[in-house]
């Protein structure tokens, strides 16, 4: 991951609510949202975008990017089983928004899964925060970047995340997806 300055977030996240942002690409592919020390923030920004996506409906699109796997070479220094746990958990809670918003003045979250080749040590991004206010890219470089992970020539390297990616019925037949969150 790219150091992933929380202040510079946390601006960029405040933004989504003005009415002058009408788009948002949010990248984060690197394996360090998947440490333990990072889950506290990597939810506040689940929640601030959620939050933004629930307020504003369709006049605010936000495309979210992140794995669809890990890649081969994970860092070392982390429990391998911790952070598969915590990545099917992060993906669990992800697919059960998409669920839970989607109705018919929500349109459904635009979650893209970056598939990571067996070569590749990670994603071919970096970690960010783009906003587009009053038709300006905060950053056009990066934001192109990002988005033409599922928009360019490399958009088959991404897989659309839905609601069907986890099973939201429980042992009781609850298909409630609230109850995962």
């Amino acid at each position: 991951m790219t150091a992933v300055d929380p202040t510079a977030w946390r601006g960029r996240l405040d933004r989504l609510a003005s009415p002058t942002v009408t788009e948002a690409v949010v990248v984060q592919c690197g394996t360090d949202w998947l440490r333990p020390e990072q889950v506290a923030f990597r939810n506040e920004v689940d929640r601030a975008v959620l939050a933004a996506q629930l307020a504003r409906g369709p006049a605010l699109t936000v495309h979210r990017v992140v794995l669809q796997n890990l890649p081969v070479g994970r860092p070392t220094d982390i429990d391998p089983r911790a952070m598969d746990d915590a990545f099917d958990e992060w993906n669990h809670r992800l697919a059960s928004s998409i669920a839970l918003l989607r109705t018919r003045d929500h349109p459904v979250p635009r979650i893209h899964r970056l598939i990571i080749q067996g070569d590749q040590a990670g994603a071919p991004v970096p970690d960010m925060v783009e906003i587009r206010e009053a038709g300006r890219w905060s950053s056009p470089q990066r934001a192109a970047q990002a988005l033409g992970l599922f928009t360019g020539a490399d958009s088959g390297n991404t897989t659309p995340m839905t609601s069907y990616d986890v099973g939201l019925d429980g042992p009781f037949g609850d298909a409630d997806p609230s109850v995962h969150m």
